[in-house]
């Protein structure tokens, strides 16, 4: 009788020892390994990370018009809790213009717009249109537009707009009185007709680690708990 319960204690000990272990892994790594996301209930939006054995992760987040946050970084494990820092983010260049300037005495001012890419090449799929006096012009084979306006003093701005699929959106503030040559290099971005993606660099987010297996980690920060789940390399 005395060793029956003996068994049933050692057997009981092995037990909560077994869910222990599984539950308190993380205490005894500190790397991480593969890619780890999360998913909205819609499926329409999601959260990746990605992590290496050298201590570095890329974070990405976004929906179905692409990738709306980025950031990279070094990550590490103490006591119970997570940090990722984010400082090897490498921030993307605007699309950005240069102008030249010019006047006479006509009664209008002409625009005229010369686009490319960053490695000037002519683009000729761009959308360009003005604002508030709505006006759109079509681009040439060689990326170049052409608007006339009538000549005005006005104390407000111009406004010219530049869109295209997977570029940097670009606005260019003009005078109504005042005749413009301008290039324009229109940035590559990796979401459909936004500004780049938000980039998060020297941030460090911490995260405690509830549960960690190899299925998934279970972390809380002061948003709540989240979930991230393991996918298949």
């Amino acid at each position: 009788m005395m060793m029956q319960k003996v068994k049933s204690v050692i057997k009981k000990s092995l037990f909560i020892l077994i869910i222990l272990s599984n539950s308190l892994i993380v205490f005894s790594q500190d790397k991480i390994k593969g890619k780890y996301s999360v998913v909205d209930e819609t499926g329409y939006f999601f959260t990746n990370y990605y992590f290496s054995e050298k201590g570095t992760f890329i974070y990405s987040s976004g929906g179905d018009l692409g990738v709306s946050n980025y950031g990279k970084g070094h990550y590490f494990i103490k006591k119970d809790s997570l940090f990722l820092n984010y400082d090897l983010t490498e921030l993307k260049e605007n699309s950005y213009h240069r102008t030249k300037e010019y006047y006479n005495s006509k009664d209008s001012i002409q625009i005229k717009l010369n686009i490319y890419n960053f490695s000037k090449k002519p683009l000729h799929k761009i959308q360009v249109w003005s604002f508030p006096n709505y006006k759109s012009e079509e681009l040439d084979t060689n990326g170049v537009a052409l608007f006339k306006f009538k000549k005005e003093k006005r104390k407000d701005k111009l406004e010219i707009h530049l869109d295209g699929e997977y570029y940097a959106k670009h606005v260019i503030n003009l005078n109504y009185n005042i005749n413009y040559e301008i290039d324009v290099f229109m940035s590559k971005t990796d979401n459909y007709g936004f500004g780049h993606s938000k980039a998060y660099k020297n941030d460090v987010k911490k995260y405690k680690i509830i549960e960690f297996n190899k299925e998934s980690i279970k972390l809380e920060d002061k948003n709540g708990i989240v979930i991230w789940r393991k996918e298949n390399d």
